[in-house]
């Protein structure tokens, strides 16, 4: 009885080890660079993230000038964020912590809240600075163009 109830919990602990390793895994290839590599989440294509965002303003007839504003104003925007990326120390050191928590013999419940709140305050940043930009984006269209934005998101998010 003791050896089938052993092997159950030493089963539970791999398991649960390797889920959260894919669950450390899959968050840090949000914040690992990205050249040579494709995946479902990294950044595709000649534009990378902003491919999207240039796909919202498709269909609204930009002048050239608005072309040029919205090149420069994603061109500075991306450079920004590949100045605040996390170097590879970085990435090491956060995996580091991610394997001595699953490792360590006195978990501590509140260590791991404070790592994953951090980490989620990274990400709250990184969508508070793409809507900031898409802001900026929208304030370069006409009235009529921003008219014309509106109905398409409209139309978008229905589905």
């Amino acid at each position: 009885m003791k050896k089938n109830t052993l092997k159950a919990g030493l089963l539970a602990i791999v398991a649960s080890s390797a889920l959260l390793t894919a669950g450390v895994s899959a968050g840090e290839n949000h914040q690992g660079s990205n050249e040579g590599k494709s995946g479902y989440h990294q950044m595709k294509g000649k534009h990378g993230g902003h491919h999207d965002m240039r796909k919202m303003f498709r269909g609204l007839d930009l002048t050239a000038e608005q072309k040029t504003e919205m090149k420069a104003l994603f061109s500075a925007h991306r450079d920004e964020m590949k100045q605040n990326r996390p170097s590879k120390e970085e990435r090491a050191a956060q995996k580091a912590k991610m394997l001595d928590f699953i490792t360590t013999t006195n978990f501590s419940e509140e260590a791991v809240k404070q790592a994953l709140a951090a980490k989620q305050e990274a990400r709250q940043q990184k969508a508070v600075d793409m809507l900031k930009l898409q802001n900026q984006a929208y304030q370069l269209l006409t009235p009529e163009q921003q008219e014309k934005f509106k109905k398409r998101f409209a139309k978008h998010h229905k589905r």
